[in-house]
């Protein structure tokens, strides 16, 4: 049926705008650290053309594996991290 097809498609829109909106907070408040004054706005533009898009259309994944063993020992130290 149509209907899981248009929530799954939803569910990952969704998950796109809050991912984005978390980066274009975060990127205005680094740029404002290095006293550049940039709008939520233009932050959340530059960080949906310039980040995520080329991630959206990539074809083959298999360039992203050393970030990924990255992020696991970035977890693995949170996980030291909190136990001390």
């Amino acid at each position: 049926s149509w209907l899981p097809a248009t929530f799954k498609a939803f569910n990952c829109l969704a998950a796109n705008l809050a991912y984005s909106m978390i980066l274009a907070d975060t990127f205005k408040d680094l740029f404002s650290t290095f006293g550049l004054d940039v709008s939520r706005t233009n932050a959340l533009l530059g960080v949906s053309t310039l980040v995520i898009l080329p991630l959206c259309l990539m074809k083959n994944l298999s360039s992203l594996a050393p970030f990924s063993l990255l992020g696991i020992a970035g977890m693995g130290y949170l996980a030291l991290a909190m136990a001390v």
